[in-house]
């Protein structure tokens, strides 16, 4: 039995017409063997709706196949919210723009943006991706792209993008060179911030994946000021002491009014190439518990494998270097699970 079957058994679960994953009802999921546990967030509205649901959804995965099956509950509060101030807008040629965030740097955020973009690639569609951390601009790296430079149209009006493996990609690494600093202040930030994914001709593209800097601060709130934002996905590590800095950027999201999409549990273990077996070298459990204390869903988790570091040192993201490796997997059903949330 796989998390894959379970899935897709509990997409059958509707209520008033429409399942329980597409409202945002699954919190979390995980298969081990015959044994499934569900958490559920559920609106307060619905309380009396729960102990019927738990048995509809534990009727169905027992008559599938699954052999013990634990249902955990967490009604959450909705609240209604004055209109935002901001006037937002969308992105002239963009249809979706996902932003890709963590509450601290060092737990793979851009591998993860990086990968996610080219995942969505993988499934058939026209991908953008802007690299929004102009202090320490890494996607360039990661691509092979330092010594690319941003192109002027005819009239100069707009920028046109490099693409790299059929993926329109920008980069504040692009205007500068590698050893020069930016000393900006948050006015020309955001300021520049705004005329670079404007002025961009990102021309048909269906996702456009936002890498943002670490933490909350001025590039989050650029953002959220002056974009319409499809979704957030945070990624963190499994230490379950990673949670705190996560849940601040969380509640930063929330204040914004961003929708979380879901999260992404970076470095989950370590597959042996020889054994295949999984060693937890970070801890375990760390991604499941912030799905428990918040109701967002954990929608990946991201392995340690022998082609992640190499194909990003080449400049070649994993899930094109190696479509079939373990990672590489991981971020294609991350794909797909962000495409069915986004429908």
């Amino acid at each position: 039995m796989s998390t894959k079957k379970a899935y897709e058994l509990l997409k059958e679960i509707k209520i008033n017409e429409k399942d329980i994953v597409s409202l945002g009802y699954l919190g979390n999921l995980t298969v081990e063997g015959g044994n499934v546990e569900v958490v559920l967030s559920i609106p307060k509205e619905l309380e009396n709706e729960v102990f019927d649901l738990q048995d509809r959804i534990r009727d169905r995965l027992l008559s599938a196949g699954f052999k013990n099956v634990a249902i955990k509950t967490r009604l959450k509060e909705i609240k209604t919210s004055p209109k935002s101030p901001f006037a937002k807008r969308k992105l002239q040629g963009v249809d979706r723009l996902i932003a890709v965030a963590s509450g601290k740097g060092g737990v793979g955020k851009s591998t993860v943006a990086v990968n996610l973009a080219y995942a969505l690639k993988h499934l058939g569609y026209s991908v953008g991706l802007f690299d929004a951390d102009i202090y320490g601009p890494s996607i360039s790296v990661m691509l092979g792209l330092e010594d690319e430079r941003m192109k002027v149209s005819p009239d100069r009006n707009a920028f046109i993008p490099p693409e790299k493996f059929g993926v329109k990609t920008v980069s504040f690494g692009m205007l500068v060179d590698k050893a020069t600093p930016i000393l900006w202040r948050g006015a020309m930030f955001h300021k520049a911030y705004e005329e670079l994914m404007v002025q961009t001709l990102w021309k048909d593209v269906d996702f456009l994946v936002v890498d943002l800097p670490p933490g909350t601060g001025d590039a989050q709130l650029s953002l959220a000021q002056l974009f319409d934002i499809s979704g957030v996905l945070m990624v963190t590590t499994p230490q379950i002491v990673s949670i705190s800095d996560v849940l601040r950027a969380i509640k930063g999201f929330e204040k914004l009014e961003v929708k979380i999409l879901g999260i992404v549990e970076n470095m989950s273990y370590f597959i042996c190439p020889d054994s295949a077996k999984k060693f937890y070298i970070f801890g375990k459990g760390g991604g499941r518990k912030l799905s428990e204390l918040t109701g967002i869903p954990l929608l990946a988790s991201i392995p340690l494998d022998e082609y992640i570091t190499t194909s990003g040192d080449n400049g070649i993201p994993v899930v094109v270097s190696h479509p079939d490796s373990p990672s590489s997997k991981e971020f294609i059903s991350l794909a797909r699970k962000v495409v069915e949330l986004l429908k």
